[in-house]
Formats: structure tokens, C-alpha cells, sequence
């Protein structure tokens, strides 16, 4: 309720503070520090000697893994039990993003994940009567979700590639774990699911989420440690979800797998049907993050857009994810020995000789770009 309050108070003061005159808001979907990093960092390609992020993740009163809402306010208008908050995207086909039944004594409403670069509008009705309406434009580059109980989640989408075509949002997201197996407390001998009822419904349901890819090894699925029930092998998300198990090391060992083809090939047969897909380890970080890297290199993303976003994960409780540690210091090298002129033809290479097509690696390109 503190962070609530918090964002409640900075955007009515930017509401407070925004030309009379404007029609159409704009607002960036960036939380600051994360907004503030994207703008000011630019890293070379030839010099791994240092990291900026950390200056940028310092303690505040808000998750920094999370995004900035938009905050809907409107006059009270007669007490009622309830109201009606929509919000739609303008669209083909006005796609209905929010239709939320809340609290009729409020006057303000946090719109979450909405997606940057959109157009949307909305209508705030109590009955018959409209107590608000209007239309705003969201901004920004990274889109991290907001979903409380699970850390570091985000789209993959966003990046700009080198011939200036953008990753689109809404295919591929990744993050933190959403089960863990119990311990051996005999209470705790079952899998425990991190996510809760509510995120559930967002990434199922909002998010379109129809694939698990999870990158952990047996140890942490709870295989072979002499306990019954708490073996993951299932999403919590839904039996509508489909379970992968592809186990992947951290990022300076990512060559012991050869499993990157399949793991594209895997991804595809969902984005080929429209349907998204969530891959994770137990951090989102290490194994995620350069399989994420890899990925989107693969689509063209400059190298130094691919390691600020590798680094993003030092804003989730998960601690320094930087450009000048281990696996980066230890896996680029081993990527950069792929033949290839440029970093995309390197990384196309990798996936050529573990399993992937030129013609799955053209298709993932078109589906994403």
C-alpha cells in the first residue's frame, strides 16, 4: 500500500503540473532509475573493464524491477459500492486491456503493464454515469511487468536492432521462478508455488502466456533428492500451459549445452500460433540472461543494448548482474570465436551448428521484428 501511495502522489503531481491545454498524455512506462539508465549508459564493444549499472540500482521506496503505472484520477462523483475502470488499446478492433470492477469511494486508479508505444483510452462509469474518460499514450523502451510475487520479469520485447526495427512486445517474456520444491522439513516435501492466484491470472490471461521453458537443472526441480510430491515438472499457470524442461548452464559455460537450437525451436511452434511464452531459470539472470542475450542478438540487437539488458536484473532483488563479471567475461569470448563479420552472424552461426535452420532463424526474425 506504500509503494501505491507513493506512485498515487508523483503522478497527480505530474497530473497537477501537465498543460491544461493537452489533449493527449503522454507516460513513460520506465520506473526513473530504470528509465535513467537506459538514457545516459552507452557501453563500447571493446572494453569490458567496467559497469555503470550499480549507480543506478541504489534502495528506493518501490520495487526497481517493476514498472511505473498510469494513474487514472477522476472527481467522486455519487458514493457508490462500485465502479467500472476500462482501458482499450487503439487498435484494430479496440482491444479491451482493463475491465476492472473497484472500489467506489476512490478516485484513482494504477493501471499496470500496459505496453509502450501504444495509444489507448478509457471510461471510468458509475452505472449509466460517466465520471471520466479520455486518452493517453504510453512511452519508454523496457517494458517490466508488474507481477508481485515473482521478481524480475519483463518482455523481451522493445530493442532496437542495428537496421532500427524494434523486438515486438507481447511474444516472449522472462523472469524469476514460479514454483520451487520443498525442502526436507516434512511440511515443506511438496512444490510451492511462488507465483500467486493474482499473477496467475495476469500472465495466463492477460499476458497470453501458453509455454513454460524452464532452464533449471534436476537438483533445483527436486528429482533424485528421496522426497515424494515435489518434483516440478508442470506450470502452475494453467493445464493449459505447456512445460518445458531444457536444462542450460550459466552464461560462461553456455557452449557445455548445444541446446540453443532447440530451444528456438521450441519457442516458434507458440509465437507461430500467437500465443506467448515465459522462460526462466531460478533468478532470470544467469542462464535466462544469456540465452536472452543469444536470442536476441540473433535478431540483430546491438552488443551493447544486449549487455544493458542483461544487466537490468541488478534492479530485482537478485543482486549485480554486470557487464564485467564471470559469465560475460568468460562466455563472449566464446561467442566472438563463431566465424561471422558481426555479432549477428556470429550468433547465427551458434545456432546453425546446434540444431536451428536458416529457415527457423529467418521466421523467428519475421515473427519478432
Amino acid at each position: 500500500m506504500k509503494r501505491d501511495l507513493l506512485y498515487t502522489m508523483a503522478f497527480a503531481a505530474f497530473l497537477r503540473a501537465a498543460p491544461a491545454q493537452a489533449k493527449v498524455r503522454k507516460y513513460n512506462l520506465e520506473n526513473p532509475q530504470v528509465k535513467a539508465f537506459c538514457d545516459q549508459v552507452s557501453y563500447p564493444d571493446d572494453d569490458y573493464s567496467y559497469s555503470l549499472v550499480k549507480k543506478y540500482s541504489q534502495s528506493m521506496p518501490y520495487r526497481l524491477d517493476q514498472p511505473w503505472p498510469v494513474v487514472l484520477s477522476w472527481e467522486s462523483g455519487q458514493v457508490t459500492d462500485k465502479l467500472q475502470v476500462t482501458v482499450r488499446e487503439v487498435r484494430p478492433g479496440q482491444k479491451t486491456v482493463i475491465d476492472k470492477s473497484i472500489d467506489g469511494h476512490t478516485s484513482s486508479f494504477l493501471a499496470w503493464n500496459l505496453t509502450p508505444g501504444r495509444t489507448y483510452t478509457y471510461t471510468v462509469t458509475n452505472g449509466d454515469q460517466t465520471l471520466a474518460k479520455g486518452k493517453f499514450q504510453t512511452t519508454g523502451r523496457r517494458r517490466m511487468i508488474y507481477a508481485p510475487s515473482v521478481h524480475n520479469v519483463r518482455d523481451f520485447g522493445g530493442l532496437v536492432t542495428t537496421d532500427g526495427r524494434t523486438l515486438q512486445y507481447g511474444k516472449i517474456y522472462r523472469g524469476g521462478q514460479l514454483t520451487f520444491k520443498g525442502d526436507k522439513d516434512e511440511n515443506r516435501n511438496t512444490v510451492v508455488n511462488q507465483v500467486s492466484e493474482e499473477d496467475i491470472r495476469l500472465m495466463h490471461d492477460d499476458l497470453g502466456i501458453r509455454a513454460e521453458v524452464d532452464f533449471r537443472f534436476d537438483h533445483e526441480l527436486g528429482y533424485n533428492d528421496d522426497l515424494d510430491g515435489n518434483d516440478i515438472n508442470f506450470s502452475p499457470l494453467g493445464k493449459d500451459v505447456d512445460y518445458y524442461n531444457i536444462q542450460t548452464h550459466h552464461g560462461g559455460d553456455f557452449e557445455k549445452d548445444k541446446l540453443h537450437g532447440k530451444v528456438l525451436k521450441t519457442i516458434l511452434q507458440y509465437l507461430r500460433r500467437g500465443d506467448a511464452v515465459y522462460v526462466h531459470c531460478v533468478a532470470g539472470a544467469d542462464r535466462t540472461g544469456m540465452m536472452c542475450l543469444l536470442l536476441e542478438g540473433l535478431l540483430g540487437v546491438p552488443e551493447s543494448e544486449l549487455l544493458k539488458d542483461y544487466e537490468l536484473t541488478t534492479f530485482s532483488v537478485y543482486g549485480h548482474r554486470h557487464r564485467d563479471g564471470h559469465d560475460m567475461s568468460h562466455g563472449l569470448p566464446l561467442l566472438k570465436a563463431f566465424p561471422g563479420q558481426t555479432l549477428q552472424e556470429k550468433i547465427t552461426n551458434l545456432f546453425l551448428e546446434e540444431g536451428a535452420t536458416q529457415q527457423e532463424i529467418d521466421e523467428f526474425r519475421q515473427l519478432m521484428l
